[in-house]
């Protein structure tokens, strides 16, 4: 009994969900979705240092970015979650 045949697209979809590779690729794109959600100005004042655990640590060279950014951190999380397309990250860790 053979199966139908199936689009590419979604053969590599599935590929890419099993090998764990898509959550890569979808956190391969955190620093242009970092500039797209804080915008331009504030990204300039930042550097993302690392993702681990689902935490996104930011370092904020600006101190009044710095405030803004965390009174804002929950929005921010969940505007980049919107974009990434999955719930990865749990929290915003800004220092």
């Amino acid at each position: 009994m053979s199966r139908p045949p199936r689009c590419l697209e979604e053969v590599l979809q599935e590929l890419l969900r099993q090998s764990g590779l898509q959550t890569q690729l979808q956190l391969a794109r955190l620093p242009e979705l970092w500039a797209e959600v804080v915008g331009e100005a504030a990204a300039r004042a930042c550097r993302l240092v690392r993702f681990e655990g689902g935490e996104l640590h930011v370092e904020v060279l600006v101190p009044a970015w710095r405030v803004e950014l965390r009174l804002r951190s929950e929005e921010l999380r969940q505007r980049l979650n919107e974009r990434l397309g999955a719930e990865l990250v749990h929290a915003l860790r800004i220092r």
